[in-house]
């Protein structure tokens, strides 16, 4: 059957006015012959009896023909289906999800809210193809609801498996949605265990172990061989329980290790030589069998997981096992009563472990946690039970314990954890380390190589630190003076290389005065000197004329001084009056050091006796230099 027409609510009706053209005269004929359909349509499927519908229901947005649906009594819309599971906190255990239970396809869609729902029954020529998720819709056979995108349909059933609907393949599909309690749903299975040493083992008698409390042993054990291995030996990764003495090597019993754990655990069951044994006893079982493997707790004359004769024992001196501390005291071994002297000796030589469990279709590993462990023995996270022990099935608590790791400090970067919240973390930038520039210091606050610390190779400081200006003169510092006056001098542009100088006019007395002054703070204590250095030019050709300099320090004053009233002459080197100047040189002149003292004011003139040429001669820079005395 296809999908039916959609119903016409209202018969619009020629009126006084209108144009009487094609689309005006048939639009109530139009109208009445959707509603003819869609009554003739309902008669098929009602006098067929091929399915049964819902119809003018809400259904949300994004469905569309096809898809599986459930109805949400929150919203009173039904919405696209999805199989899953959940989990009860207050209970403890899973129950189906309120999504799975899907009642049907989207059949029409009249509008984005309203639509149609096929709840049961056969439809013909329906498109499926836009709903399969993984396949074809022209597959024949059984669909089923998806566990992974809402309203979509499976052809494999899902461990949550929610059936919908046959598809015979020619486009015919008969609907039948089956939300049944898949949680009842189990497997059995029954495994013979190997009941022998993996490995060397020692010799035991009756008397041995009752006269000298000889206990059995796996003396050389081989991780390569089915059977059971000491509790502590590495393969298992620390996760042997308390008590356990050996170990099941399920890496050797793949049958096995593909289905384990059993779900749930509780439902495993062992028998030893056709008895039961036992594994409810949480004080003193017999044997264990957790998420991580099964153990055995028992190592005396004929109970350990293998006859107490087993073929191709060794002579072996010692009489415990390493793990029998572990034991409760409380925890007596007894042997098998099969075992005991007076007994049938036919066994001696012989045991059978037989292992039972079910386990419930849909945990599988795609749509439960089977069991929960850290990745690596030293990993900083701890799963921990609901009593704060060490667990990995049930009710389980992450802990994290950074104190496991190892520090490594040397990692480059600058966004780092800066704190934890009950569901998040923050992170942020910081800095990396300080370098200082010139003329800057940098100094550690507290104790070096625990408050803070200094990277020789890159010069970068780390840690509580301190910038401020430098407090040493380990490295020269220039000084710009400024100018106080001119005497005699004017200052020019040289148009043809374009910068500025003082002139000092030929055959005219001039000079030039400056002022220094060194800085108050972040200055040594220890003694410092000073000296001026000259940039001088030459524009056009002469003799190099003869310069004097002079210099007066004015000293911080500690209460009411006297001024100084002489200069003391110092010596330009770098030139030699006298010489001939070519137009176009320049040169740096400097004088020699002398003292001087933090906070210091500095004036000295530079002067020329006019004798240099008649233009062009002058200074393009000045400065000083000042630094600790050697």
């Amino acid at each position: 059957m296809s999908a039916a027409s959609p119903w016409d609510a209202l018969i619009q009706l020629i009126v006084d006015g209108e144009n009487v053209e094609a689309a005006v005269a048939n639009r109530s004929p139009a109208a009445l012959a959707r509603r003819t359909q869609y009554l003739y349509d309902l008669f098929n499927a009602t006098a067929l009896g091929e399915a049964l519908f819902i119809r003018n229901v809400p259904i949300e947005a994004d469905a569309v023909p096809g898809h599986a649906v459930y109805f949400d009594d929150d919203t009173g819309m039904y919405k696209r289906a999805l199989a899953a599971v959940e989990f009860v906190p207050t209970a403890g255990w899973y129950t189906i999800a309120k999504s799975s239970y899907a009642i049907g396809l989207v059949y029409t869609k009249s509008d984005t809210q309203l639509g149609t729902i096929v709840s049961l029954g056969t439809l013909r020529d329906f498109d499926l193809s836009s709903v399969i998720e993984f396949g074809s819709a022209t597959t024949a056979g059984p669909y089923y609801l998806s566990m992974q995108t809402p309203g979509m349909l499976v052809q494999m059933k899902p461990p949550v498996g929610i059936y919908i609907l046959y598809n015979n393949g020619d486009g015919t599909i008969t609907v039948t949605p089956t939300p049944k309690d898949m949680l009842e749903d189990h497997i059995h299975y029954k495994y013979n265990l190997t009941a022998a040493p993996a490995g060397d083992h020692n010799c035991v008698s009756y008397f041995e172990w009752l006269d000298e409390g000889k206990v059995h042993r796996v003396v050389n054990p081989d991780p390569n061989l089915p059977g059971w291995l000491p509790a502590d030996h590495e393969i298992f990764n620390g996760l042997a329980p308390e008590g356990a003495k050996f170990g099941y090597n399920m890496a050797q019993h793949d049958a096995l290790q593909r289905v384990w754990p059993p779900m749930p655990l509780e439902s495993a069951h062992i028998e030893a030589n056709s008895h039961t044994i036992e594994l409810t006893d949480a004080r003193c079982p017999i044997a264990i069998i957790d998420a991580n493997g099964l153990w055995w707790t028992q190592d005396c004359y004929g109970a350990a997981p293998w006859a107490p004769e087993y073929p191709g024992c060794i002579p072996d001196s010692s009489s415990s096992s390493s793990l029998s501390s572990s034991s409760p005291e409380e925890c007596e071994c007894e042997p098998p009563i099969e075992y005991l002297p007076g007994h049938s000796n036919k066994l001696l030589d012989e045991k059978s472990i037989t292992l039972w469990f079910t386990k419930m279709v849909f945990k599988t590993d795609s749509a439960v946690v089977t069991s929960l462990a850290p990745c690596s023995v030293n990993s900083p996270i701890e799963v921990l039970d609901c009593e704060g022990e060490p667990g990995s099935t049930g009710r389980l608590c992450l802990s994290l314990d950074l104190s496991r790791l190892t520090l490594v400090d040397n990692v480059a970067g600058y966004k780092v954890i800066k704190g934890f919240g009950a569901d998040s973390y923050n992170r942020g930038p910081v800095v990396a380390g300080l370098k200082a520039g010139a003329g800057a210091a940098i100094a550690g606050i507290g104790v070096e190589g625990t408050n803070w610390a200094l990277d020789a190779a890159s010069g970068l400081y780390r840690g509580d630190l301190r910038v401020g200006l430098q407090d040493n003169l380990d490295d020269p510092r220039d000084y710009q003076p400024s100018l106080v006056a001119l005497n005699n001098v004017r200052e020019e542009y040289d148009n043809l290389s374009k910068f500025f100088y003082l002139v000092f006019p030929g055959s005219r007395l001039s000079s030039v005065r400056g002022r220094i002054e060194i800085p108050r703070v972040n200055m040594p204590a220890d003694a410092i000197q000073m000296k001026l250095w000259f940039w001088f030019v030459g524009r056009s050709a002469g003799v190099i004329p003869k310069l004097t300099a002079t210099y007066r320090r004015y000293s911080q004053p500690t209460g009411v001084d006297l001024l100084p009233s002489t200069d003391s002459d110092i010596v330009i080197g770098g030139w030699t009056p006298g010489l001939t100047l070519a137009g176009g040189d320049y040169a740096e002149a400097e004088t020699p050091f002398f003292d001087v003292a933090v906070a210091d004011t500095v004036f000295f003139t530079l002067g020329s006796d006019g004798t240099g040429p008649t233009e062009g001669f002058g200074i393009m820079r000045v400065g000083a230099r000042v630094e600790l005395k050697p």
